[in-house]
């Protein structure tokens, strides 16, 4: 499919720009609704659309979107708190700890991956690398800690509660 020409288009954009400002009195919003009705033209034109007489239907575009109905709009500072809390911050500490896991001994990393992701208990970690269950214990316990002080994450907290295999408190 083809991109329509949008030199007739162009062309009509002074006199659009004209009814905006007689249809509206502020230039500010007139400027918005020439854009508006020039977006949803060139949409239509993109999609496909035959339209015979390209200015009175741009100028019926503007128009019809000048009687429409303002939206309310709220400020941002009243706007209302999201409703489920972002998951940025929780990756971006996880990939900054997935990065300071290199600087960590192989047997560290090996126990901090088969007890996050396999979901072993501590008695079949020290089953499967032939070690007390205490030195497992003790080996996460220290990897763990050196994670999170590297990476200065708090104790408790989204990514530490991936580093332990629990639900985030």
């Amino acid at each position: 499919m083809t991109k329509p020409d949008a030199s007739p288009l162009l062309a009509l954009i002074p006199d659009l720009q004209r009814l905006s400002r007689c249809l509206l009195r502020d230039p500010a919003k007139a400027e918005d609704l020439a854009q508006e009705a020039l977006t949803r033209v060139w949409a239509q034109l993109e999609a496909g659309a035959v339209i015979d007489d390209l200015r009175p239907y741009l100028m019926s575009a503007a128009r019809n979107l000048a009687r429409r109905p303002a939206r309310a709009t709220i400020a941002l500072a009243e706007a209302p708190e999201p409703q489920v809390p972002p998951e940025a911050p929780a990756r971006i500490a996880l990939r900054e700890v997935a990065g300071q896991m290199a600087q960590l001994p192989q047997a560290d990393i090996r126990l901090i991956l088969r007890h996050v992701v396999k979901g072993e208990s501590y008695a079949q970690m020290a089953a499967a690398e032939n070690l007390p269950i205490g030195t497992v214990m003790s080996r996460l316990a220290r990897a763990r800690a050196r994670l999170r002080s590297d990476c200065g994450l708090p104790v408790s907290g989204p990514v530490a509660a991936s580093l332990t295999n629990e639900d985030a408190a």
